[in-house]
């Protein structure tokens, strides 16, 4: 891909994750200042929809990025990187909570992503959490079929998650769209990670659109992680 398509599918991914609406080269034009013409900009664009990394939803006039985009999107550019204040504000309100629940992790984890949040243990001492419905309601690409077909699944996503899940390592994986070995859940993305406690295997996860920002949900896993594990080293050492 030459650097000028690189821009300009960076730009769209940006604007994307921004509004949550289709992106139109008008408006990109006017946003973005790429030092070409608009008629340049529209032809690129054309070329990134045939190399199958945008598309044209119903009749809109703009763009949306394809699964295919966001992967390059994360691979190539790394994300959208996660500024020190942000990370700060993670911290800190990881640092008062008091109930290390995997429920209020749940939580934690669905107030931070503004996606649903889960949190749960498998095996004989299983605990399963899953909280932020209400934020998916709120986002502009879902319509109501898929927000009640989610509804619908909600009470198996435990048989689930352990199903493809439960054995994983403990590496943070990044599922978008298509690649989500959930096939329900192929219109969300998927970061999720496990841990082990108390001699179980557990998962944590955030699923939310596919604009979601991947880094910083994986830094909020990551760190969510890192508290439970610490809380299990202390109760093992009591014993």
């Amino acid at each position: 891909m030459q650097e000028r398509q690189k821009k300009i599918l960076k730009a769209v991914v940006k604007e994307y994750q921004r509004t949550g609406q289709p992106v139109a080269s008008l408006d990109l034009a006017k946003r973005w200042d790429f030092g070409f013409s608009p008629a340049t900009l529209r032809a690129e664009m054309l070329a990134l929809d045939k190399a199958g990394l945008l598309e044209q939803p119903h009749t809109s006039a703009g763009r949306v990025p394809t699964d295919k985009a966001f992967r390059f999107f994360i691979e190539e550019t790394g994300g959208e990187e996660l500024n020190q204040s942000e990370r700060e504000r993670v911290l800190s309100q990881l640092r008062q909570l008091h109930d290390e629940s995997l429920k209020e992790m749940a939580q934690f984890l669905a107030n931070f992503s503004r996606g649903l949040g889960f949190s749960g243990l498998f095996g004989q001492m299983s605990d399963w959490h899953g909280s932020g419905l209400k934020w998916l309601a709120e986002e502009p690409e879902y319509e109501d079929a898929d927000l009640k077909n989610m509804m619908k699944c909600f009470d198996s996503l435990e048989e689930d998650f352990n199903k493809f899940f439960g054995d994983m390592e403990e590496e943070t994986e990044i599922f978008i769209g298509h690649e989500n070995p959930i096939k329900y859940l192929r219109n969300y993305s998927l970061v999720v990670t496990s841990f082990e406690r108390e001699g179980g295997r557990g998962v944590l996860g955030v699923l939310g659109p596919k604009r979601m920002n991947y880094q910083k949900n994986k830094f909020v896993l990551e760190e969510v992680k890192k508290k439970i594990n610490k809380k299990s080293k202390k109760i093992k050492n009591k014993k």
